[in-house]
């Protein structure tokens, strides 16, 4: 299991304030693991970290055997790991296709000069990564692809979402963390998340899931792990985390003998 994504130790601080304080994880190749806890509780700060977005002021993270604790954030997308952030962010005055282009420069090498020269191998090259966006699109069906040639603003918020996804997908990750997937997604939309999440992890994906919706959690979740004020309480399958007294309290605030809903 381990050797993949393993975070040992891991800290951010903001001046006094201890945002993730000694955190160790580990993410198996093929697994799903969410990540839980309260508002506040570290989740983004720590994906931040992962990704390079902030710079941790301790402990280490290695993604298949490597040190990226301080890369920045396009050297750790490089090496194959992609996320959507808790607030969208997509160039909202161009289209599915466009959007989704963008996260394919990681596969291309054009650069100033050939994007006003066009020369015949940079044609090729683009025409790939549009065969490869619409490969992409395939795998979220009458949401996206009848939509391609369509400006972001004027989708549905749960299809803009789809498109962040998408634009992940279209570099061929190899580890995908997703937060907060289905914010704004009625039962409905969240488990076509579901399903998709399921593709993503048949197709070889490996995906770490910050999430506040308990049952998506309980269905899709190989393990679960808890953060509390940026300390992590709790760490185990789905069922067993959900009981745990610790978790019961982080959530409801006094403990109880009751699973979290």
């Amino acid at each position: 299991m381990s050797g993949f994504l393993e975070i040992e130790r891991l800290g951010k601080d903001y001046g006094g304030v201890k945002a993730v304080h000694d955190v160790s994880l580990t993410v198996g190749e093929g697994e799903i693991v969410s990540l839980i806890g309260p508002n506040g509780a570290g989740k983004t700060t720590l994906f931040n970290c992962i990704t390079g977005t902030a710079s941790a002021s301790e402990g280490q993270v290695r993604y298949l055997g490597q040190d990226i604790t301080h890369l920045p954030p396009h050297r750790i997308a490089e090496a194959g790991i992609r996320r959507t952030f808790q607030h969208i962010r997509l160039f909202r005055e161009m289209t599915v296709m466009e959007n989704v282009l963008v996260g394919a420069h990681l596969t291309t090498s054009s650069g100033i000069a050939s994007g006003i020269l066009r020369p015949a191998w940079q044609k090729k090259e683009e025409h790939a990564a549009r065969a490869r966006v619409l490969e992409v699109l395939e795998q979220f069906e009458e949401r996206l692809l009848p939509r391609v040639d369509q400006k972001v603003k004027v989708l549905s918020y749960a299809n803009q979402r789809r498109v962040e996804i998408a634009r992940c997908l279209v570099s061929t990750p190899r580890l995908i963390l997703l937060d907060e997937p289905t914010a704004g997604m009625n039962p409905h939309e969240t488990q076509g998340i579901v399903e998709l999440i399921f593709r993503l992890r048949d197709a070889g994906y490996t995906l770490l899931v910050v999430e506040h919706k308990m049952r998506l959690v309980m269905n899709v979740s190989d393990r679960v792990v808890v953060l509390d004020h940026g300390e992590k309480i709790a760490e185990g399958p789905p069922a067993e985390v959900t009981e745990n007294p610790a978790v019961i309290e982080a959530y409801l605030g006094q403990r109880e003998n009751a699973a979290i809903e």
